[in-house]
């Protein structure tokens, strides 16, 4: 029996190896090969296009809309370079094409308040605002927004693109300047001097500082215990005296209470470890996203935001499958993606790279749709990838601001 168990034991590990290295194959075979030689067939599935700021929309004919009202521009990760540029050619064709007239921005109300501002004026101090204080802080992101309104011009104002926030404030910066644009030249009462008047002494006390950077790229530039403080304490006092607030603030004071509310909200999230309360935080999105869609009943709305949000089992995969939601059915979903240090950063895009050799490489941007049937073109959660053939980052201004980031 000791004889015949030493014998054994080779055979065994052999045929496991063997095994294991067939199954493997098996998989490769069918994640890689298993329709190249059919790709001629599906090549109207891959459209060449362009991200230029033009009129040319060839290749977009490879969207098929059936009344959805969300439309999801998953960004594959943050600050990609080409991403303003893409996301103004597919706004302007869905804007035609789609009836979309909202854009919905992963920040908070005070990014989407200085927007609207900028959008309604042109005025370019709000735009170098925007680029100090909010998360916009790209060269592109500045000919984004100053594209946009000259967008905004060309149409009718009911045709007006407006942006809305589905998210937290977790950029205080933005959320004080805010604060202190709607106090302007109001003299705060003695009621409001530990709250209102408190953020006005701190937005005057670095004003000189502050302004000598084109941006701000630091997670906290006030003190966070301060501020989480000050902000807990305004939250406490808007419920003891609300009509001082009321009285003050007039028809602003919506406005001041909810970034009140979200700054709170962002500072228990804590951007600086965004794991920590991920699921906090994409519940919210999951809420702002159900009130802005119950409101918008008539129009579309193209939000861009991280891809994590758009993956099972966040936000925007529970309100695409979710029978309660009110745009069950009705999302299309958007991955856009780039070269990564010149490589392709997803298995799905790989996949197509090997099935159609090139093929992405020849074109600046490739739409692409995807199938499930498919082994080539199958995504677990999009319907769509725009892939963009560059590298590289957001640009940022000259002079930033970059302690403790």
């Amino acid at each position: 029996m000791l004889f015949i168990f030493k014998k054994e034991i080779p055979r065994f590990i052999n045929m496991h190896l063997l095994l294991t290295n067939l199954r493997s194959f098996v998989f490769l075979f069918c994640l890689f090969c298993g329709v190249k030689t059919s790709g001629q067939e599906l090549t109207p599935n891959l459209k060449k296009v362009s991200i230029e700021k033009n009129e040319n929309f060839s290749g977009f004919e490879l969207f098929e809309f059936n009344n959805e009202r969300l439309f999801v521009l998953a960004e594959h990760w943050h600050n990609i370079r080409s991403v303003p540029r893409a996301t103004m050619k597919l706004l302007k064709y869905l804007h035609k094409h789609a009836n979309v007239r909202v854009l919905a921005i992963e920040q908070g109300n005070s990014a989407a308040h200085l927007i609207n501002e900028y959008l309604a004026y042109g005025d370019t101090l709000i735009l170098r605002q925007i680029a100090r204080n909010t998360m916009f802080w790209g060269k592109e992101n500045y000919a984004f927004f100053q594209d946009l309104y000259e967008f905004n011009k060309s149409l009718p104002r009911f045709d007006h693109i407006s942006v809305r926030s589905i998210d937290i404030e977790y950029k205080m910066e933005s959320a004080i300047f805010v604060i202190n644009e709607l106090i302007g030249n109001k003299k705060v009462p003695e009621s409001l001097s530990y709250t209102v008047g408190l953020f006005q002494q701190l937005f005057e006390d670095t004003r000189e500082h502050r302004e000598q950077f084109d941006g701000l790229a630091v997670m906290y530039y006030y003190d966070r215990e301060f501020v989480t403080e000050l902000v807990k304490y305004t939250l406490s006092d808007i419920a003891e005296q609300p009509s001082a607030y009321s009285n003050f603030f007039g028809s602003d004071v919506e406005q001041f209470t909810t970034m009140i509310r979200d700054m709170d909200n962002g500072l228990y999230f804590d951007y600086t470890n965004p794991n920590t309360n991920y699921k906090f935080r994409d519940q919210l999105i999951y809420e702002r996203f159900n009130d802005l869609l119950k409101e918008k009943t008539d129009v579309g709305v193209l939000c861009v935001i991280g891809l994590r949000h758009a993956v099972k089992p966040s936000s925007i995969y529970r309100l695409t499958t979710e029978q309660t939601s009110p745009v069950y059915d009705k999302i299309v979903n958007i991955r856009i993606s780039a070269l990564h240090l010149n490589r392709f950063k997803t298995g799905d895009l790989r996949r197509i790279n090997f099935n159609y050799p090139k093929l992405l490489r020849e074109n600046s941007a490739t739409l692409i749709k995807h199938d499930p049937n498919d082994p080539a073109l199958k995504s677990k959660s999009f319907q769509y990838t725009l892939f963009i053939n560059e590298n590289g980052s957001l640009t940022p201004f000259e002079n930033i601001l970059k302690e403790d980031y």
